[in-house]
């Protein structure tokens, strides 16, 4: 069920000088088979240290693009591990790949009595909400309720020494159904040990999943009293159950549905699968920067330069695929594309599911000002997409309201004069809501974007799209902002918005009173923390534990203050970040630009 597909990438190099290319090439590929859990020996493969090779994996029907996942370590100097000490220990890092005997034996893995490898299989949590961490008040009133501490293993909780954890498990499949959050005291062997035996872990009828803990210790005094001493910080499980019990045996879990149908549908706020395509061939556009402040006037990617973006792309690409476990479908892009912002295919498509089960799903194209990005819309690629959204999905091109004279051949359109519309670069989506956020510029007109809402509707035979909020934003400078989404995101249950962007008033108060109807808590960024691509950010969902990640940049992340990333990590189960400092500053783009989300049906991505 597993398959290697490479990729050649042609390099030129001088005599005697090593690329980029080669420390990938001789990095990459033993890490990417020890992330994949396969017990292969590389001396069996030839490998050319003229190309650096991209390696796509599939495991059990769910697609991992793992690429250049040794790069950052290998940057930083750091030195080389064996293979067999980078498997991994535990099987939460293979998610729903099933795995024969003699290669659970090669990694580590526990056996059921039958010496059958054990695997944890966790719910999908595409319809829930985002974690809320649990208050200090609540954590007392835990602590502090005797009867419960008693009625748990027989009261030994309440001696002095033990130490307990605390489990809120807000993270279930049937959050959105309206049942409570369940927090309960339960003794830390008891949660490393045998979590079937847990009844605060895992119900049957409800699939309740706890994913994170505050471990207490009980302590020394009178076992009269329940006095316990309280670890502020929050732990999710598998944190815990690699710090207390690396050879944990885990039982196999499978998610059911839940009793009762929801009174109104769903949808998804964010996605665990994407689209990008690696800079194997990236250049400065020059046209590109005539109305976009966030990258040089002028500008020449050399060699060096080119081998940067690369490392930088490899890094973000480990995050993504290797800490938050997001499927890729990963491409690349060669010379004579002629497609120099390749890296960002965010801005000429777009994915969207219905929001009731009675309507199809929609692929939409977009018309891009700059005649070289329209060269991005590649056959291959498109067609790929098709495939992963199903024969149901409805394509709707929004090139053909744009120029409707010749709209099969947009190519050929002129630069000055029409309408554009630059995906979810120009449109922020919030998906759950139904509500696109459109900061109005050459890149993205108001007109077209209420067409493009309402070809959307009619194709998915639902309302995807409620309703369009227009806009202008400004930079320091007082220059339009050229893409909605450097200056905003909107996540789940929280935004992040540069409100100071918005000049007018007016326009200002209805996007914060739009994100309030919403339920959204919003983060204020700065003008300056904006220019550090602070706004460029992205939901995405945990592909093993289904739970939200926020994802950004380095120099973003670092632009956050703790208030800012307090209020994040209520909503998120952690903040992921790659350094990609060149890509922005030449690219003129983030993080969230270099991703495509993909929504796709699940029956027909399986």
């Amino acid at each position: 069920n597993t398959y290697l597909s490479f990729v050649r990438c042609n390099h030129t190099c001088s005599p005697g000088r090593t690329t980029a290319s080669d420390d990938l090439m001789t990095t990459a590929l033993p890490s990417l088979l020890s992330s994949v859990s396969l017990s292969l020996s590389c001396s069996a493969l030839s490998l050319s240290r003229s190309s650096a090779v991209l390696a796509a994996v599939t495991t059990s029907g769910n697609h991992h693009a793992r690429f250049f996942s040794s790069a950052a370590s290998a940057a930083a100097g750091e030195p080389e591990t064996s293979l067999e000490s980078r498997v991994p220990k535990v099987p939460h890092s293979l998610g729903e790949c099933h795995v024969d005997a003699a290669d659970a034996q090669h990694l580590r893995l526990p056996f059921d009595e039958n010496r059958n490898p054990l695997t944890l299989v966790l719910p999908n949590r595409r319809f829930a909400q985002p974690p809320m961490a649990m208050k200090a008040d609540k954590i007392s009133r835990i602590l502090a309720d005797a009867e419960a501490v008693e009625n748990i293993s027989g009261g030994g909780m309440a001696a002095p020494g033990t130490k307990v954890a605390i489990v809120s498990a807000p993270f279930r499949r049937d959050h959105a159904y309206g049942m409570p959050n369940l927090e309960a005291l339960v003794q830390l062997d008891e949660l490393t040990n045998t979590l079937h035996v847990c009844p605060s872990l895992f119900r049957p009828e409800t699939t309740l999943l706890a994913t994170e803990v505050t471990i207490a210790e009980r302590q020394q005094g009178s076992s009269e009293s329940v006095d316990f001493d309280v670890d502020a910080t929050p732990l999710s499980l598998v944190d815990v159950l690699m710090q207390h019990s690396p050879d944990v045996r885990m039982k196999l879990i499978t998610p059911t549905q839940p009793n009762e149908p929801m009174s109104a549908p769903v949808h998804a706020a964010s996605t665990d699968r994407v689209l990008m395509v690696a800079p194997t061939c990236f250049q400065v556009n020059a046209e590109a920067s005539a109305d976009n402040t966030f990258m040089p006037k002028d500008g020449v990617a050399t060699d060096e330069i080119k081998d940067t973006v690369l490392r930088e792309f490899s890094r973000l690409h480990n995050v993504i695929t290797n800490e938050l476990c997001v499927d890729v479908e990963l491409f690349t892009h060669d010379g004579y594309h002629g497609t120099p912002d390749a890296v960002f295919p965010n801005n000429w498509f777009s994915t969207h599911l219905p929001l009731d089960e009675n309507g199809n799903g929609v692929i939409a194209l977009y018309p891009m000002k700059c005649p070289n990005r329209r060269r991005e819309v590649r056959t291959d690629m498109l067609n790929h997409v098709k495939r992963l959204c199903g024969p149901d999905a409805k394509l709707v091109d929004v090139r053909k309201m744009s120029w409707p004279e010749d709209g099969a051949c947009f190519a050929a359109a002129p630069q000055e004069g029409l309408p554009f519309l630059e995906g979810t670069g120009s449109i922020v989506m919030d998906r759950g809501a139904g509500v696109a956020y459109v900061s109005l510029s050459k890149r993205a007109d108001a007109g077209l974007a209420n067409q493009w809402r309402d070809a959307v509707n009619k194709a998915a035979r639902t309302e995807i799209v409620r309703r369009v909020v227009p806009f202008k934003s400004f930079d320091s400078s007082g220059g339009l902002i050229y893409h909605t989404n450097v200056m905003m995101m909107v996540g789940s249950t929280y935004a992040i918005v540069c409100l100071e962007a918005i000049h007018d008033m007016a326009e200002r108060s209805a996007v914060e009173n739009q994100l309030a109807a919403d339920g959204k808590e919003v983060v204020a960024i700065t003008k300056e923390q904006m220019a550090c691509m602070a706004g460029n950010a992205l939901e995405l969902q945990h592909g093993l534990y289904g739970v939200p990640y926020v994802i950004m940049s380095t120099q973003a992340r670092e632009s956050l203050d703790a208030d800012q990333v307090s209020v994040l990590e209520r909503h998120v189960a952690g903040i992921a970040h790659a350094d990609i400092r060149t890509l922005e500053t030449l690219g003129g783009g983030s993080v969230r630009c270099t991703i495509a989300e993909l929504f796709c049906e699940e029956d027909v991505v399986e």
